[in-house]
């Protein structure tokens, strides 16, 4: 527990300021741990590193971070610019069942692709974020943070019934539902003072409640992909906390919870 603390708050020395920097600091520090999360995928699955298929999927992450930035996004045909580079990206990787067929396969390429989505959306929903202000993306930070301390403080004081036991054992149903709402709270004092986010109170606890629950579906998920490979921790960057994959699991569903929340508000 000792190592696990010092680790978050180097890692919160590091991260915070880049965050609240934001432009290209973030966007080279994201795309940076984007493709250790893609060496992290490979290594579970036990293939090759150093490989045209790591690169490639590589390259399809990154894209859906920056690539905006290698393709004018004004132009009619390039309205999904970064879509567009990940798809390139993708029907290479296809072809490498052909020209390497005895070295990857189909399953093989199923996996790097939805690996280089799951990734690179779940990173960029930082960078949207962080592009509406500081706060909003700071906001998510807390309902993530917040929804994994108080759902391990109150499952471990009353937690009786299991969530998922044959994914992970000691998550409860009564930490699950009491961090959700804990954190609603923590989140509305947070709006309070700075108001990240303009939305009536009732549709924000809506928000804040369906980004917590989706938050932990993104945990449990990662634990589900690491009891499917076999391996305790994606990773081993950061001591006591394991991987990326292991850190930002949350944030990447927290994220698509967010990115959905604002198309069905038409908040872009």
């Amino acid at each position: 527990m000792k190592q696990r603390i010092i680790t978050a708050i180097i890692a919160l020395i590091i991260f915070l300021p880049i965050l609240w920097y934001g432009g290209w600091p973030l966007e080279a520090l994201l795309v940076l741990l984007a493709i250790i999360a893609v060496k992290e995928l490979f290594t579970m699955k036990k293939h090759p590193i150093r490989t045209p298929e790591f690169v490639l999927t590589s390259f399809a992450t990154a894209s859906l971070l920056v690539g905006n930035h290698f393709l004018g996004s004004n132009e009619a045909t390039f309205n999904y610019s970064p879509f567009a580079l990940f798809l390139f990206s993708a029907i290479l990787m296809l072809s490498l069942t052909v020209f390497r067929y005895d070295r990857i396969n189909f399953d093989d390429v199923a996996v790097f692709i939805l690996g280089a989505l799951y990734i690179g959306v779940g990173f960029n929903g930082i960078i949207i974020t962080r592009n509406i202000s500081f706060s909003a993306v700071l906001l998510l930070f807390i309902i993530i943070w917040s929804t994994d301390s108080f759902a391990y403080l109150i499952g471990r004081r009353f937690g009786k019934h299991k969530l998922a036991p044959h994914i992970s054992p000691n998550k409860t149903i009564e930490g699950s539902v009491g961090g959700s709402l804990v954190t609603a709270l923590v989140a509305l004092v947070f709006n309070f003072f700075f108001q990240p986010i303009a939305l009536r109170t009732i549709i924000f606890i809506i928000m804040v409640l369906f980004i917590s629950v989706s938050g932990q579906i993104g945990d449990l998920v990662e634990s589900s992909f690491k009891r499917y490979y076999k391996v305790k921790d994606s990773g081993n960057l950061l001591p006591g906390h394991g991987g990326v994959m292991d850190r930002f699991d949350s944030t990447f569903f927290a994220m698509f919870a967010f990115q959905i929340v604002l198309a069905l508000l038409s908040y872009y």
